[in-house]
Protein backbone atom coordinates (compact mmCIF):
# COMPACT_ATOMS: atom_id res chain seq x y z
CA UNK A 1 0.00 0.00 0.00
CA UNK A 2 1.50 3.33 -1.02
CA UNK A 3 1.12 6.06 1.58
CA UNK A 4 2.05 9.69 0.98
CA UNK A 5 5.02 10.79 3.05
CA UNK A 6 4.69 13.77 5.44
CA UNK A 7 6.69 15.88 3.00
CA UNK A 8 4.36 14.96 0.15
CA UNK A 9 1.41 15.78 2.39
CA UNK A 10 3.07 19.08 3.24
CA UNK A 11 2.96 20.08 -0.42
CA UNK A 12 -0.83 20.09 -0.49
CA UNK A 13 -2.34 23.47 -1.20
CA UNK A 14 -4.56 23.67 1.86
CA UNK A 15 -5.08 21.65 5.02
CA UNK A 16 -8.85 21.15 5.08
CA UNK A 17 -10.21 18.46 7.45
CA UNK A 18 -13.61 18.59 5.79
CA UNK A 19 -12.08 17.37 2.52
CA UNK A 20 -10.49 14.33 4.15
CA UNK A 21 -12.75 11.26 3.85
CA UNK A 22 -13.91 9.54 7.02
CA UNK A 23 -13.14 6.20 5.36
CA UNK A 24 -10.17 5.62 3.11
CA UNK A 25 -10.43 2.70 0.67
CA UNK A 26 -7.09 1.07 -0.01
CA UNK A 27 -6.33 -1.62 -2.58
CA UNK A 28 -3.57 -4.00 -1.47
CA UNK A 29 -1.81 -5.99 -4.14
CA UNK A 30 -0.83 -9.40 -2.72
CA UNK A 31 1.61 -11.86 -4.30
CA UNK A 32 0.29 -15.44 -4.07
CA UNK A 33 3.40 -17.64 -3.73
CA UNK A 34 1.79 -20.77 -5.22
CA UNK A 35 0.61 -19.00 -8.33
CA UNK A 36 3.06 -16.05 -8.47
CA UNK A 37 0.11 -13.90 -9.49
CA UNK A 38 -1.33 -10.61 -8.29
CA UNK A 39 -4.75 -10.41 -6.73
CA UNK A 40 -6.59 -7.46 -5.33
CA UNK A 41 -8.37 -7.27 -2.03
CA UNK A 42 -10.31 -4.39 -0.54
CA UNK A 43 -9.70 -3.00 2.93
CA UNK A 44 -11.35 -0.05 4.64
CA UNK A 45 -9.48 2.00 7.25
CA UNK A 46 -11.68 4.06 9.55
CA UNK A 47 -10.24 7.26 10.95
CA UNK A 48 -11.70 8.69 14.16
CA UNK A 49 -13.84 11.79 13.70
CA UNK A 50 -11.93 15.00 14.36
CA UNK A 51 -13.23 16.95 17.35
CA UNK A 52 -14.75 20.37 16.81
CA UNK A 53 -12.89 23.24 18.48
CA UNK A 54 -15.84 25.00 20.08
CA UNK A 55 -16.71 22.31 22.69
CA UNK A 56 -13.02 21.93 23.56
CA UNK A 57 -12.68 25.67 24.17
CA UNK A 58 -15.92 25.84 26.16
CA UNK A 59 -14.67 23.02 28.39
CA UNK A 60 -11.48 25.00 29.04
CA UNK A 61 -13.54 27.78 30.68
CA UNK A 62 -14.03 25.53 33.70
CA UNK A 63 -10.38 24.73 34.40
CA UNK A 64 -9.16 25.76 37.81
CA UNK A 65 -6.48 28.25 36.76
CA UNK A 66 -4.34 29.46 33.88
CA UNK A 67 -1.63 26.93 34.76
CA UNK A 68 -4.11 24.10 34.14
CA UNK A 69 -5.08 25.75 30.87
CA UNK A 70 -1.42 26.01 29.84
CA UNK A 71 -1.09 22.24 30.20
CA UNK A 72 -3.64 21.68 27.42
CA UNK A 73 -2.27 24.45 25.17
CA UNK A 74 0.47 24.35 22.56
CA UNK A 75 3.50 26.42 23.49
CA UNK A 76 5.36 26.10 20.20
CA UNK A 77 8.36 24.04 19.15
CA UNK A 78 9.93 22.16 22.05
CA UNK A 79 13.57 22.45 23.13
CA UNK A 80 14.20 18.94 21.79
CA UNK A 81 12.70 19.86 18.43
CA UNK A 82 14.82 23.00 18.26
CA UNK A 83 17.94 20.96 18.95
CA UNK A 84 16.97 18.48 16.25
CA UNK A 85 16.41 21.28 13.74
CA UNK A 86 19.70 22.92 14.72
CA UNK A 87 21.48 19.60 14.12
CA UNK A 88 20.01 19.67 10.60
CA UNK A 89 21.36 23.17 10.09
CA UNK A 90 17.88 24.72 10.17
CA UNK A 91 17.58 27.91 12.20
CA UNK A 92 14.50 28.71 14.31
CA UNK A 93 13.36 32.25 15.09
CA UNK A 94 10.93 32.70 17.97
CA UNK A 95 8.53 35.63 17.75
CA UNK A 96 5.82 36.69 20.17
CA UNK A 97 3.37 33.99 19.15
CA UNK A 98 4.94 32.20 16.15
CA UNK A 99 8.04 30.11 15.55
CA UNK A 100 9.68 30.43 12.14
CA UNK A 101 11.72 27.53 10.75
CA UNK A 102 14.32 28.24 8.07
CA UNK A 103 14.42 25.58 5.35
CA UNK A 104 17.81 26.74 4.17
CA UNK A 105 16.25 27.46 0.80
CA UNK A 106 13.72 29.95 -0.50
CA UNK A 107 11.00 28.74 1.89
CA UNK A 108 10.11 29.10 5.56
CA UNK A 109 7.57 27.42 7.83
CA UNK A 110 5.56 29.50 10.30
CA UNK A 111 4.30 27.56 13.34
CA UNK A 112 1.42 29.13 15.29
CA UNK A 113 1.50 28.59 19.06
CA UNK A 114 -1.22 29.35 21.61
CA UNK A 115 0.82 32.13 23.22
CA UNK A 116 -0.93 35.46 23.92
CA UNK A 117 0.82 38.79 24.26
CA UNK A 118 -0.46 42.22 25.26
CA UNK A 119 1.33 45.44 26.16
CA UNK A 120 4.47 43.84 24.64
CA UNK A 121 4.50 41.14 27.33
CA UNK A 122 3.81 37.42 27.35
CA UNK A 123 0.45 37.09 29.11
CA UNK A 124 -0.84 33.52 28.98
CA UNK A 125 -1.78 30.58 26.78
CA UNK A 126 -5.13 30.69 24.97
CA UNK A 127 -6.61 27.28 24.10
CA UNK A 128 -6.28 26.48 20.36
CA UNK A 129 -5.48 30.09 19.49
CA UNK A 130 -2.75 28.94 17.10
CA UNK A 131 -5.11 26.68 15.15
CA UNK A 132 -7.63 29.52 14.84
CA UNK A 133 -5.09 32.18 13.81
CA UNK A 134 -3.53 29.81 11.29
CA UNK A 135 -6.96 29.29 9.69
CA UNK A 136 -7.60 33.05 9.56
CA UNK A 137 -4.15 33.86 8.15
CA UNK A 138 -4.42 31.07 5.57
CA UNK A 139 -7.80 32.40 4.46
CA UNK A 140 -6.64 36.00 4.16
CA UNK A 141 -3.26 35.31 2.57
CA UNK A 142 -5.11 33.43 -0.18
CA UNK A 143 -7.90 36.00 -0.42
CA UNK A 144 -5.38 38.86 -0.50
CA UNK A 145 -3.78 37.43 -3.63
CA UNK A 146 -6.80 38.70 -5.55
CA UNK A 147 -5.47 42.23 -5.08
CA UNK A 148 -1.80 42.02 -3.93
CA UNK A 149 0.97 39.38 -3.96
CA UNK A 150 1.61 37.51 -0.68
CA UNK A 151 4.24 35.08 0.56
CA UNK A 152 1.88 32.12 1.08
CA UNK A 153 2.81 28.81 -0.60
CA UNK A 154 0.70 26.24 1.26
CA UNK A 155 -1.01 25.31 4.53
CA UNK A 156 0.31 21.80 5.26
CA UNK A 157 -0.98 21.57 8.84
CA UNK A 158 -3.60 23.20 11.04
CA UNK A 159 -0.86 25.19 12.82
CA UNK A 160 1.62 25.68 9.98
CA UNK A 161 2.00 27.96 6.96
CA UNK A 162 4.62 27.31 4.26
CA UNK A 163 5.78 30.67 2.86
CA UNK A 164 8.34 32.25 0.55
CA UNK A 165 11.48 33.60 2.12
CA UNK A 166 11.71 37.39 1.95
CA UNK A 167 13.88 40.16 3.29
CA UNK A 168 11.47 41.92 5.68
CA UNK A 169 10.99 45.67 5.35
CA UNK A 170 11.59 46.84 8.91
CA UNK A 171 8.32 48.67 9.46
CA UNK A 172 4.67 48.01 10.20
CA UNK A 173 2.19 49.69 7.87
CA UNK A 174 -0.81 50.52 10.04
CA UNK A 175 -3.97 51.40 8.10
CA UNK A 176 -6.78 53.14 9.99
CA UNK A 177 -10.36 53.71 8.89
CA UNK A 178 -11.80 54.95 12.21
CA UNK A 179 -10.73 57.11 15.14
CA UNK A 180 -9.75 54.46 17.67
CA UNK A 181 -6.92 53.21 19.85
CA UNK A 182 -3.78 55.25 20.39
CA UNK A 183 -4.70 57.70 17.60
CA UNK A 184 -8.01 58.43 19.30
CA UNK A 185 -6.23 59.14 22.59
CA UNK A 186 -3.77 61.49 20.83
CA UNK A 187 -6.58 63.23 18.93
CA UNK A 188 -8.70 63.83 22.05
CA UNK A 189 -5.57 65.29 23.69
CA UNK A 190 -5.46 67.90 20.91
CA UNK A 191 -3.00 66.33 18.46
CA UNK A 192 -3.93 66.91 14.81
CA UNK A 193 -1.00 65.28 13.06
CA UNK A 194 -0.31 61.62 13.67
CA UNK A 195 2.56 59.70 12.04
CA UNK A 196 2.65 62.21 9.22
CA UNK A 197 -1.11 62.11 8.59
CA UNK A 198 -3.19 65.28 9.09
CA UNK A 199 -6.47 64.90 11.00
CA UNK A 200 -9.30 67.45 10.64
CA UNK A 201 -11.17 69.00 13.55
CA UNK A 202 -14.58 67.63 14.51
CA UNK A 203 -13.87 63.90 14.44
CA UNK A 204 -15.90 61.74 16.83
CA UNK A 205 -14.43 59.06 19.05
CA UNK A 206 -14.92 55.71 17.29
CA UNK A 207 -16.20 57.60 14.24
CA UNK A 208 -15.27 56.85 10.64
CA UNK A 209 -12.41 58.87 9.15
CA UNK A 210 -13.03 60.87 5.95
CA UNK A 211 -10.66 58.43 4.22
CA UNK A 212 -8.42 55.58 5.33
CA UNK A 213 -4.94 56.74 6.37
CA UNK A 214 -1.57 55.07 6.98
CA UNK A 215 0.25 55.61 10.29
CA UNK A 216 3.49 53.61 10.09
CA UNK A 217 5.60 52.36 12.98
CA UNK A 218 9.09 50.98 13.27
CA UNK A 219 9.41 47.19 13.54
CA UNK A 220 10.94 46.28 16.89
CA UNK A 221 12.29 42.92 18.02
CA UNK A 222 9.92 40.57 19.84
CA UNK A 223 8.66 42.06 23.12
CA UNK A 224 10.20 45.43 22.36
CA UNK A 225 8.02 48.44 21.65
CA UNK A 226 7.31 49.64 18.11
CA UNK A 227 7.68 53.41 17.73
CA UNK A 228 5.47 55.74 15.71
CA UNK A 229 7.20 57.18 12.68
CA UNK A 230 6.42 58.95 9.39
CA UNK A 231 6.92 58.03 5.73
CA UNK A 232 9.57 60.76 5.47
CA UNK A 233 11.54 59.31 8.39
CA UNK A 234 11.36 55.78 6.94
CA UNK A 235 12.71 56.99 3.58
CA UNK A 236 15.38 59.18 5.19
CA UNK A 237 16.61 56.28 7.34
CA UNK A 238 16.86 54.02 4.29
CA UNK A 239 14.25 51.54 5.49
CA UNK A 240 12.54 51.87 2.12
CA UNK A 241 12.95 53.98 -0.99
CA UNK A 242 10.43 56.60 -2.02
CA UNK A 243 9.20 54.40 -4.87
CA UNK A 244 8.88 51.42 -2.51
CA UNK A 245 6.83 53.53 -0.09
CA UNK A 246 4.47 54.53 -2.86
CA UNK A 247 4.12 50.87 -3.89
CA UNK A 248 3.62 49.36 -0.43
CA UNK A 249 1.27 52.13 0.76
CA UNK A 250 -0.85 51.57 -2.36
CA UNK A 251 -0.85 47.81 -1.70
CA UNK A 252 -1.83 48.37 1.94
CA UNK A 253 -4.77 50.62 1.07
CA UNK A 254 -5.97 48.18 -1.61
CA UNK A 255 -5.80 45.26 0.80
CA UNK A 256 -7.52 47.23 3.56
CA UNK A 257 -10.42 48.15 1.26
CA UNK A 258 -10.71 44.52 0.17
CA UNK A 259 -10.65 43.36 3.79
CA UNK A 260 -13.31 45.86 4.81
CA UNK A 261 -15.58 44.63 2.01
CA UNK A 262 -15.21 40.97 3.02
CA UNK A 263 -15.75 41.69 6.72
CA UNK A 264 -18.75 43.89 5.89
CA UNK A 265 -20.40 40.86 4.26
CA UNK A 266 -19.92 39.00 7.57
CA UNK A 267 -21.45 41.84 9.61
CA UNK A 268 -18.22 43.31 10.98
CA UNK A 269 -16.18 46.46 10.58
CA UNK A 270 -12.45 46.27 9.91
CA UNK A 271 -11.44 49.32 11.92
CA UNK A 272 -7.67 49.25 11.56
CA UNK A 273 -4.92 46.72 10.99
CA UNK A 274 -1.19 46.39 10.46
CA UNK A 275 0.56 44.92 7.44
CA UNK A 276 4.14 43.80 6.99
CA UNK A 277 6.04 43.53 3.74
CA UNK A 278 9.10 41.70 2.48
CA UNK A 279 11.26 41.75 -0.63
CA UNK A 280 11.61 38.47 -2.49
CA UNK A 281 14.71 37.34 -4.40
CA UNK A 282 13.71 39.53 -7.36
CA UNK A 283 13.11 42.57 -5.14
CA UNK A 284 9.33 42.34 -5.49
CA UNK A 285 7.31 43.52 -2.49
CA UNK A 286 5.07 40.85 -0.95
CA UNK A 287 2.62 40.98 1.95
CA UNK A 288 4.04 38.75 4.70
CA UNK A 289 3.21 37.62 8.22
CA UNK A 290 -0.43 37.63 9.39
CA UNK A 291 -3.27 39.45 7.67
CA UNK A 292 -6.53 40.72 9.24
CA UNK A 293 -6.36 38.49 12.33
CA UNK A 294 -7.82 39.62 15.68
CA UNK A 295 -4.21 39.78 16.90
CA UNK A 296 -3.24 42.35 14.27
CA UNK A 297 -6.56 44.12 13.67
CA UNK A 298 -9.38 45.90 15.43
CA UNK A 299 -12.84 44.50 14.55
CA UNK A 300 -16.25 45.84 15.57
CA UNK A 301 -19.76 44.46 15.29
CA UNK A 302 -21.52 46.35 12.47
CA UNK A 303 -25.17 45.78 13.47
CA UNK A 304 -24.95 47.75 16.72
CA UNK A 305 -22.28 50.26 15.68
CA UNK A 306 -24.41 53.31 14.79
CA UNK A 307 -26.78 52.89 17.75
CA UNK A 308 -23.94 52.60 20.24
CA UNK A 309 -22.11 55.53 18.66
CA UNK A 310 -25.24 57.69 19.03
CA UNK A 311 -25.43 56.67 22.70
CA UNK A 312 -21.80 57.61 23.28
CA UNK A 313 -20.91 53.99 23.96
CA UNK A 314 -17.93 52.09 22.58
CA UNK A 315 -18.59 49.57 19.79
CA UNK A 316 -18.87 45.82 20.43
CA UNK A 317 -15.34 44.57 19.82
CA UNK A 318 -14.17 41.28 18.29
CA UNK A 319 -10.51 41.24 19.28
CA UNK A 320 -8.32 40.74 22.35
CA UNK A 321 -9.71 43.87 24.03
CA UNK A 322 -11.47 41.75 26.69
CA UNK A 323 -8.10 40.52 27.97
CA UNK A 324 -6.58 44.01 27.79
CA UNK A 325 -9.47 45.41 29.83
CA UNK A 326 -9.15 42.64 32.40
CA UNK A 327 -5.43 43.34 32.76
CA UNK A 328 -6.05 47.07 33.14
CA UNK A 329 -8.67 46.32 35.82
CA UNK A 330 -5.90 44.54 37.72
CA UNK A 331 -3.64 47.57 37.43
CA UNK A 332 -1.41 46.02 34.77
CA UNK A 333 -0.45 47.95 31.64
CA UNK A 334 2.84 46.31 30.75
CA UNK A 335 4.95 46.93 33.83
CA UNK A 336 5.56 44.65 36.80
CA UNK A 337 4.45 41.08 37.28
CA UNK A 338 1.81 39.77 34.86
CA UNK A 339 -1.35 38.79 36.79
CA UNK A 340 -2.75 35.27 36.24
CA UNK A 341 -5.66 35.63 33.82
CA UNK A 342 -8.66 33.38 34.68
CA UNK A 343 -9.28 30.51 32.22
CA UNK A 344 -12.80 31.82 31.52
CA UNK A 345 -11.39 35.13 30.26
CA UNK A 346 -8.87 33.36 28.02
CA UNK A 347 -11.41 30.85 26.72
CA UNK A 348 -13.85 33.67 25.95
CA UNK A 349 -11.11 35.29 23.87
CA UNK A 350 -10.60 32.02 21.99
CA UNK A 351 -14.35 31.85 21.29
CA UNK A 352 -14.27 35.39 19.85
CA UNK A 353 -11.37 34.42 17.57
CA UNK A 354 -13.19 31.22 16.62
CA UNK A 355 -16.32 33.19 15.70
CA UNK A 356 -14.25 35.28 13.29
CA UNK A 357 -12.48 32.26 11.78
CA UNK A 358 -15.57 30.13 11.24
CA UNK A 359 -17.45 32.98 9.60
CA UNK A 360 -14.57 33.52 7.18
CA UNK A 361 -13.97 29.89 6.22
CA UNK A 362 -17.70 29.05 6.35
CA UNK A 363 -17.33 25.83 8.32
CA UNK A 364 -16.80 24.62 11.89
CA UNK A 365 -13.11 24.37 12.69
CA UNK A 366 -11.79 21.02 13.85
CA UNK A 367 -8.50 19.90 15.33
CA UNK A 368 -6.68 16.70 14.45
CA UNK A 369 -5.79 16.11 18.09
CA UNK A 370 -6.60 18.20 21.18
CA UNK A 371 -2.93 18.79 22.05
CA UNK A 372 0.14 17.53 20.25
CA UNK A 373 3.50 18.69 18.99
CA UNK A 374 3.83 19.57 15.33
CA UNK A 375 5.65 16.76 13.50
CA UNK A 376 8.98 18.06 12.21
CA UNK A 377 8.47 16.05 9.00
CA UNK A 378 5.76 18.59 8.08
CA UNK A 379 8.13 21.54 8.41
Amino acid sequence: MEIASPRQYGRRKLFDPDREPRHIACHLRLLLPSQAALASTHQTITRPAMPALKPLIEAARHLEDSAALARIAYGGLTAAQREQLAAQGRAVYTGKVRDVVDHGSDELSIVHSDRLTAFDRMIAMVPYKGVILNAISSFWLQEAQKVVPTHLIATPHERVLRVKRTDPVRMEVVVRGYLAGSMQRAYLAGQREYCGASLPDGLQAYGKLPTAIITPTTKAAAFEHDENTTPHELITRGICSESEWRRLSSMALQLFAHGQAIFRERGWILVDTKYEFGRDARGELLVIDEVHTPDSSRLWEASSYHERLAQGASPVMLDKENVRRWLLSQGFSGHGEVPAVPPAVLADLALVYLKVAEALVARALQVSHPVRDVDLAIL
